[in-house]
């Protein structure tokens, strides 16, 4: 058969550019700058999806361990009653200056360095060094010389609905006698008159300690975790929530 030799040539001048090609053409294994932009964006995207998620699980653990410390003071608190005739611990204004009240609870939890310190207290440090605490007591609870106050739990008609320690405010002075609120200085006719309830509030306690809302102690054990927006319309009407066996609370908040 004959050969046509320009077929022939051809297929040679082929063969000899693609082994040109494959001997002068590296090949290429890295991402351009655009694919490179690419994968940042994503990674830039997912992170901004699951950032918020994890800083709330952290914030719901810490508020769980703060819950947990307070259920703990309230077992600590009800066997210090029951060994001392229903009464609630002394604070330092009743005992020493240098000595809180949680500080008379050690007997009866061994741990109690421990709990005294919220996770979220921004000045934890400083008072867990002069043994002061985070958690304050109710004064209407701890105070003896003052209208309606009730220093025995065996006094209390509803120890579901009296709260007796609080999560103090984060900017109190670091200093041992700052370890309870004057709650019955509160809702002063003063105070309601020049709507400085909620103002008074904050300054000893702190309503928004896990972000909105905050863990509170009841006499009978519990804990609940409020809302501040609560607090605040509770100090808005009027309800005085600090006192021993309050009336239920008014609804709508």
């Amino acid at each position: 058969m004959k050969v046509d030799p320009c077929k022939d040539h051809y297929r040679l001048e082929v063969c000899n550019m693609i082994s040109a090609n494959r001997t002068t053409t590296p090949h290429r294994c890295g991402l351009t700058l655009v694919e490179l932009l690419v994968v940042i964006a994503i990674i830039g995207v997912l992170i901004a999806l699951l950032l918020p998620a994890v800083q709330a699980a952290r914030e719901a653990a810490r508020s769980t361990q703060c819950k947990n410390n307070m259920r703990q003071i309230g077992l600590a608190v009800h066997m210090y009653a029951n060994t001392f005739n229903g009464f609630f611990p002394d604070t330092a204004h009743d005992v020493d200056e240098k000595w809180s009240w949680i500080n008379t609870l050690a007997p009866f939890h061994e741990n109690v360095d421990v709990l005294r310190i919220c996770p979220k207290d921004t000045k934890g440090e400083e008072r867990l060094a002069i043994r002061s605490t985070s958690y304050v007591v109710n004064g209407y609870v701890s105070i003896n010389d003052r209208p309606d106050s009730r220093r025995n739990i065996w006094q209390l008609q509803s120890t579901t609905r009296t709260m007796i320690v609080f999560e103090g405010a984060n900017a109190r002075i670091v200093e041992v006698l700052n370890e309870h609120v004057h709650s019955y200085a509160w809702f002063t006719s003063r105070n309601i008159r020049d709507e400085q309830v909620w103002t008074t509030v904050k300054g000893e306690i702190q309503p928004d300690q896990h972000q909105t809302c905050a863990n509170y102690l009841f006499a009978d054990g519990h804990v609940e975790t409020i809302a501040s927006q609560t607090i605040q319309g509770w100090c808005d009407v009027g309800y005085n929530f600090a006192l021993p066996d309050p009336d239920p609370a008014p609804s709508g908040y």
